[in-house]
């Protein structure tokens, strides 16, 4: 079963973290860690890249569980940003750039 796009619009069935903690994929955690390392000058344990699934209940990327996008469109009770009559917004400018597959989801939804 698909899961449904998280509220930013980001399909979870495709999503690196979503991937690597449903298949125990350490090497792709690893990779994921890297390159959060890389381009944020931080390192992060690989238990801080699993992830089940932002519209499930259980384990979430640590920058995802405190998400504004997500906490947003929850604290407003829509499943997603699309809902929404402010979409887009400046709380989800950040991930909703330029040929973002992310905001094409959202779009396609509206």
């Amino acid at each position: 079963m698909a899961l449904p796009l998280s509220p930013c619009g980001i399909n979870c069935d495709i999503c690196d973290a979503y991937k690597a903690t449903q298949n125990n994929d350490t090497v792709l955690k690893q990779k994921l860690a890297d390159d959060y390392k890389r381009r944020f000058n931080a390192e992060k344990p690989l238990s801080e890249f699993e992830c089940d699934g932002c519209t499930e209940d259980g384990r979430k990327i640590s920058f995802c569980a405190r998400c504004d996008i997500r906490n947003c469109a929850y604290g407003k009770g829509y499943k997603t940003c699309a809902e929404c009559d402010e979409y887009p917004c400046e709380t989800g400018a950040f991930i909703w750039t330029k040929n973002s597959v992310s905001k094409a989801n959202l779009d396609g939804l509206r």
